[in-house]
């Protein structure tokens, strides 16, 4: 069996210890190298073993655990990976800064994050690419604490801008930095000052779901299923939907990103990698109910109507493509939200932030 360089367990290399260090933070950077430590070994019991018949092995990291990026485990279960010729691993990473931090330094081959993640990766220098769309809008979801709800009469029929003046004094979780991106967003919408909350960062989405059951945050936005799970827990509810905004509709949302340099060598592996996944969307966006039995292994708590309502609540992109629009959709919406400034980013169909050259719509079946 051949292993691509990268798949099993690395070192982080000392060029990148300095770099990310400097780029994330000291606490962030301890959990990368923490991350980078366990990536390669045995795939997370939500992604399965590999596929039998596989002759090279890759790693995909997930920058969290929702919906649009199982995605990964459609086109396992398929056999999309096994009919390229791959094994492939699934490591869940703790946010798209982590995820990001792993392909630079060879733990992952590949990682699924959101398109606004990478316009600030490229902002600060790193050498990445979106290489397919998993799925586009912002599929997003406001999940708000009852006792926040019943005490300031709340209800998902308001409008975002009247969610967010009704969350002035909230404690929001946050898990990521597209998180993050879209908490400034909707406080934009509704004409108040970030500084009107109060952002506690959360290290993984259960524990943001058990913070605001625990009154330790009010409010957090997330991806289903895991907001649909939580509301059927008790405690809080899903008061907006950012997929419903139609600002936020038809941009570039979850990708599938690589080191461009690492793509260069391994071009082979990476349009196998992107043709499965691009088959994969192809499934999901045309017969969720096809999907169900992987949805149903990936996730075993949740109930059949949680994961029908996430899949329907997720755009799936035809044939994995990207389109220019997709791309300019994300770079405003970066660019009206980023605490840090306008993002001096090209996104051209030949800036190398995005391509569709590796997934080859020609080699698709049906």
């Amino acid at each position: 069996m051949k292993t691509i360089s990268g798949a099993g367990p690395r070192r982080v290399p000392a060029r990148w210890t300095r770099r990310l260090a400097a780029l994330l933070g000291c606490a962030a950077f301890a959990a990368v190298l923490a991350a980078c430590g366990s990536a390669g070994a045995a795939p997370s019991a939500s992604g399965g073993g590999p596929p039998a018949g596989g002759s090279t092995s890759v790693t995909i990291g997930k920058a969290v655990d929702t919906i649009g990026f199982t995605t990964v485990d459609v086109a396992k279960a398929e056999g999309y990976f096994a009919k390229a010729g791959l094994n492939v691993n699934e490591d869940l990473l703790s946010g798209s800064s982590t995820a990001f931090a792993a392909l630079e330094s060879g733990s992952v081959n590949f990682a699924c994050a959101s398109s606004t993640a990478l316009i600030s990766a490229k902002t600060k220098g790193l050498p990445l690419e979106a290489v397919a769309s998993l799925d586009y809008g912002v599929s997003l979801q406001l999940l708000v604490s009852d006792n926040w709800i019943k005490a300031h009469h709340m209800s998902p029929n308001q409008p975002l801008g009247t969610v967010m003046r009704e969350m002035v004094g909230a404690k929001l979780g946050v898990i990521s930095t597209t998180d993050l991106t879209y908490d400034h967003y909707m406080e934009q919408q509704a004409g108040v000052s970030t500084s009107a909350f109060t952002y506690i960062n959360m290290d993984s989405q259960s524990a943001a779901i058990s913070a605001v059951k625990y009154g330790e945050i009010d409010a957090f936005l997330l991806s289903p299923p895991s907001t649909y799970y939580a509301q059927s827990q008790g405690n809080a509810q899903v008061i907006a939907t950012l997929h419903e905004v139609p600002e936020l509709a038809n941009m570039a949302y979850d990708i599938l990103v690589v080191d461009s340099a690492w793509a260069k060598t391994h071009q082979s592996e990476v349009e196998a990698v992107a043709r499965a996944m691009a088959e994969a969307d192809n499934v999901m966006s045309g017969s969720p109910q096809a999907v169900l039995d992987t949805e149903k292994t990936h996730y075993p708590t949740m109930t059949t109507s949680i994961l029908l309502d996430s899949l329907h609540n997720v755009t799936f992109t035809k044939n994995g493509e990207f389109t220019p629009a997709m791309w300019q959709e994300a770079l405003k919406e970066y660019n009206q939200t980023s605490t840090a400034g306008p993002a001096n980013v090209n996104v051209s169909a030949s800036s190398g932030v995005w391509t569709n050259q590796y997934i080859q719509r020609s080699k698709l079946s049906g």
